[in-house]
């Protein structure tokens, strides 16, 4: 379990209707954060690495943008686009260049504010539907995402009371997080998640994801080297990453792969998380049961059951049972989505999966803005998704006491 890098520095910044900011502010007030916090000026930084472009600011090459912005030339800047998985894979490149000996301190930034400046459910059809297969039937994202779920269901014999279970457990988490979209709500209970109308059959409105306001996160990354002289590092242990399609139609026509584990091909079932998850674990030494908590991509309630399967935490169609046994809890052995995910929390557009990255960060210090679990974790693991189940990212991160080189 030797670490390939080190988060020494996190900032994170928020944004509402009422505290409006744009993408370029709520990455600022990030980043100085994260430099203050990892004790170096940003004349030290060699790379910066974003997502792509934040859906509240679509300008072409962002990163660069941001770079002119804070004045900060360095060696190299550049976009990792692989949707929402694209956060994770800013930090597998970062530690890929410090240990080419290419870069001391790399910068991996992202926000975005997508519901306080555009509209997002037109932006998010029109950039996630096949425009020739799709868009002429005017799908929604919510309405993408309900097809896996009625192939999930037809499947394993899961029922719309089950995905309440996932809701219920997530909402637990963002009821107690200060900067939860749906904090407002408090917990609720299965009747008030199967009480909500329907959005796209079968997903409730409780079992969908909101935009939420405004955020931006900074992760500074180094060597563990370099780190040992950093006040509480969080240690890099593995990542991986995978992509099989583009849009959903482009799955449902997928009739093989190179990626093991995905199941017979086509299906709606198995995510590219398989493969990501395959890649972290062997690069890490480690397994599902060294795993203490997980940050993971639930837009949508049947996704969890579906991620946790393919991270190996349960066998194809019983991902549900973790969540029905309560070990997804804060006195649960698994506890997951702690500031609520992004079915509570929200997802304010492609900065979701820095989001979670900054919840991992601030559990494994002991940091955590909401509610911490009865065990503080040792080791959590950051799983991101991307588009129409296209893309996924796994990071696999530990804290001070357990990571050092």
């Amino acid at each position: 379990m030797s670490p390939v890098a080190a988060i020494v520095g996190m900032g994170d910044a928020y944004a509402s209707k009422a505290d409006r900011k744009d993408p370029l502010q709520l990455a600022t007030e990030a980043t100085m954060a994260a430099l203050a916090d990892a004790g170096i000026g940003k004349h030290q930084v060699d790379a910066v690495f974003t997502g792509r472009s934040p859906w509240a600011d679509k300008r072409s090459q962002w990163s660069n943008i941001f770079i002119s912005h804070l004045q900060m030339p360095v060696t190299l800047n550049s976009e990792i686009t692989l949707h929402g998985a694209g956060l994770t894979s800013t930090i597998a490149v970062a530690a890929q260049m410090i240990a080419a000996g290419a870069a001391e301190y790399v910068l991996c930034v992202q926000s975005d504010a997508t519901e306080l400046f555009v509209d997002a459910v037109a932006m998010g059809s029109e950039a996630d539907a096949d425009p020739q297969f799709e868009v002429p039937y005017g799908p929604t994202i919510p309405s993408l995402y309900a097809q896996a779920a009625c192939r999930y269901f037809h499947e394993y014999g899961l029922t719309e009371a089950d995905l309440a279970d996932v809701v219920v457990a997530n909402q637990r988490w963002g009821a107690h997080h200060p900067h939860a979209a749906k904090r407002k709500h408090g917990e609720i209970d299965r009747e008030k998640v199967l009480a909500s109308p329907y959005v796209a059959t079968p997903l409730r409105r409780w079992m969908c994801s909101t935009w939420g306001g405004g955020t931006g996160g900074a992760l500074v990354v180094t060597s563990p080297e370099r780190a040992l002289q950093a006040r509480d590092p969080v240690w890099v242990l593995g990542y991986g990453s995978a992509t099989t399609h583009e849009y959903l139609t482009d799955r449902v026509n997928m009739r093989d792969g190179r990626f093991a584990g995905l199941g017979e091909f086509p299906n709606l079932t198995h995510t590219a998380t398989v493969e990501a998850a395959r890649q972290a674990y062997a690069r890490s030494g480690l397994t599902p049961s060294d795993v203490d908590m997980v940050q993971l991509s639930v837009n949508f309630a049947h996704m969890g059951p579906i991620i946790l399967e393919d991270l190996g935490f349960a066998k194809k169609g019983h991902g549900i049972d973790v969540y029905r046994d309560g070990r997804t809890g804060p006195d649960g052995d698994l506890p997951a989505d702690t500031n609520g995910g992004w079915l509570s929390f929200g997802q304010p557009g492609i900065s979701c999966n820095m989001d979670s990255l900054v919840e991992a960060v601030r559990q494994l210090r002991g940091t955590a803005l909401g509610l911490a679990p009865a065990r503080k974790p040792r080791t959590v693991l950051v799983q991101g998704a991307g588009g129409m189940l296209a893309a996924a990212g796994v990071m696999l991160l530990s804290g001070h006491d357990t990571g050092r080189p």
